[in-house]
């Protein structure tokens, strides 16, 4: 037994000798390929394009050979960079991207062997489209924003590109900052000049260092302070909702921030206008950039009742005295909501959600800004799904015209 027990640790150490010797030999310092073949893989064949912004798709047929590792694609980009490209032996197309503007390039394409044996070259004409980075440029727009200036853009075929801001300081363009994105349409904004005119610029980049022009403009930055709550009033034209029960809209224009309770509880008259609605007089005419609102605050009524939750705002210069909805006014922006921060259920809160209820909810208006004497909260919904409005207060920020 023990004579048997000898020769099967004899065996055992035999194969764990040879197990590493045989690891030792593939993990060492030589690094040629394994399978090795000196001869010539077959070409591509077959090829065919499909041209798309910036770059282009090139179909192809492979050869049946399980020699070949990869298809190849070497091209210029512009007059001076040269990329490369790879595609698995297991697929029929290769990407290549990064053109520095729409016209035809040549891409050389070759299939590699795993002997790393490239094969004859096939060179094929692509002719990419105007590349994202050249058509957002085409979109850029430089307007005044309160104490800078804001860059709008649209990018339509969400490439991947960078904005990148400038300032002309003394004749002397100068960096500001960068935005990354793909969204399709956007706005970027560059803050904390002085309320002076100047000129303000924005180019586009992409991945690849393809870089557009400048695009300048001349504005001047607009002063943000906050809006005079003592010259604001309400005004009731026909069809706005009405307060009840003691309150009143004024109230919010003038009370403490954040203070308990309500001071304006909107109920809807059946003869008011649909949705419901209130409006404002600033008391001369101004420029908004934000407003704060805070809701009810008692302990009852947080992110329930009359809780503002889906809503649009709307300015005016001279309203249509009956009240109308018309074009006497400007909508500023799409539907707002003020969001609940935890997402619990009806009548469950958070500590977030009390500090918003003690901070107040914020909302930005677009840009360009829009001149208004009378402002109009137009109510979607409330958090109890129907369209009666409590506050407690209201702050403006802008400046005057």
């Amino acid at each position: 037994m023990r004579k048997l027990s000898i020769q099967a640790a004899i065996v055992v150490g035999v194969t764990l000798l040879a197990g590493l010797y045989a690891c030792q030999k593939q993990t060492g310092s030589n690094h040629s390929p394994i399978y090795k073949d000196g001869s010539k893989p077959e070409g591509v064949s077959n090829v065919r394009v499909t041209n798309f912004p910036g770059g282009a798709y090139i179909m192809y047929t492979i050869k049946d050979d399980p020699a070949i590792l990869y298809v190849q694609a070497d091209f210029m980009v512009n007059n001076t960079t040269r990329l490369q490209a790879k595609a698995s032996y297991y697929t029929d197309t290769i990407k290549v991207v990064g053109f520095e503007k729409a016209g035809d390039y040549t891409v050389t394409l070759r299939t590699v062997s795993r002997s790393e044996v490239q094969s004859d070259p096939v060179e094929v004409v692509v002719s990419p489209l105007t590349p994202p980075y050249l058509t957002v440029k085409g979109t850029l727009n430089i307007f005044a924003d309160f104490g800078g200036a804001t860059i709008q853009f649209r990018n339509p075929t969400q490439g991947d590109i960078a904005i990148v801001a400038l300032v002309d300081t003394a004749g002397k363009a100068e960096y500001v900052n960068t935005m990354y994105t793909r969204d399709s349409t956007g706005t970027f904004s560059v803050r904390g000049f002085s309320p002076v005119e100047r000129k303000f610029g924005a180019y586009v980049r992409d991945r690849w260092g393809n870089t557009s022009d400048t695009v300048w403009a001349r504005v001047r930055s607009m002063n943000e302070v906050e809006l005079d709550r003592s010259v604001m009033k309400a005004v009731v034209l026909p069809g706005d909702q009405q307060s009840c029960c003691g309150s009143s809209l004024n109230v919010p224009l003038t009370q403490a921030y954040g203070a308990r309770d309500y001071a304006f509880y909107g109920v809807k008259d059946p003869n008011d206008s649909t949705p419901a609605r209130i409006t404002i007089d600033m008391g001369r005419r101004v420029v908004v950039s934000r407003f704060r609102y805070w809701m009810r605050y008692n302990g009852g009524a947080e992110f329930r009742n009359g809780t503002l939750r889906y809503f649009k705002l709307y300015g005016s210069v001279n309203p249509n005295p009956n009240g109308a909805l018309d074009n006497t006014w400007t909508q500023l922006g799409g539907v707002y909501e003020l969001v609940k921060p935890s997402g619990l259920p009806y009548g469950q809160l958070s500590p977030a959600d009390y500090e918003t209820v003690t901070n107040g909810s914020e909302f930005l208006l677009p840009l360009p800004a829009v001149q208004l004497r009378y402002f109009r909260i137009v109510i979607l919904q409330n958090y109890s799904g129907g369209d009666g409005l409590e506050m407690s207060s209201i702050k403006f920020m802008g400046d005057y015209q």
